[in-house]
């Protein structure tokens, strides 16, 4: 193996700097709560993972196996994770009113099923309860399951010679 041991660092980084940068640019724009909009984000991902493993594979000449370039993905996918994680807080004290905006949808949400009033502002007093849980849970593991996914389609995607040739010593 090559130096390829900060690879996963700088696309990890780089990548949660861009998935945090179109975020910003949705909000602002005033699209970031209609419907597939955040699939943005996953689609800048896993174009960052796959460009991942192919630096990785490149780095190694190709020598490499898929279990190293996943585990490579999957590194930046933690590194991405952690980023977003940090990004999460900072943002609901950059934009309050982003979880005020995200309730209100909620409660449309629940209206348009044809829940109870009652029902409805049960729902909306845990979910304020308890926001700060549902985003660190909701970002781990939607960030880090499309992590697994996206890292399994890099590896696949990324060209492997298999394990180095063993030299023989002279």
């Amino acid at each position: 193996m090559k130096n390829s041991k900060n690879l996963h660092m700088t696309y990890g980084l780089v990548i949660a700097l861009a998935m945090i940068v179109i975020n910003v640019i949705l909000y602002v724009a005033g699209l970031a709560f209609k419907p597939g909009m955040g699939n943005i984000q996953y689609g800048v991902m896993l174009v960052g993972i796959i460009l991942n493993a192919v630096a990785f594979s490149k780095m190694n000449d190709g020598y490499v196996t898929f279990g190293q370039v996943f585990a490579s993905c999957l590194k930046a996918s933690a590194i991405i994770t952690l980023i977003l994680l940090v990004w999460g807080f900072l943002s609901n004290m950059i934009f309050p009113e982003m979880q005020e905006k995200g309730l209100e949808i909620a409660r449309e949400k629940m209206t348009e099923k044809g829940m109870t009033e009652e029902q409805i502002q049960q729902g909306i007093d845990m979910t304020h309860k308890y926001f700060k849980v549902f985003m660190v849970a909701g970002i781990v593991f939607m960030t880090m399951i499309a992590g697994a996914i996206f890292s399994a389609i890099g590896a696949a995607v990324a060209k492997k010679k298999g394990a180095p040739p063993v030299m023989p010593n002279l």
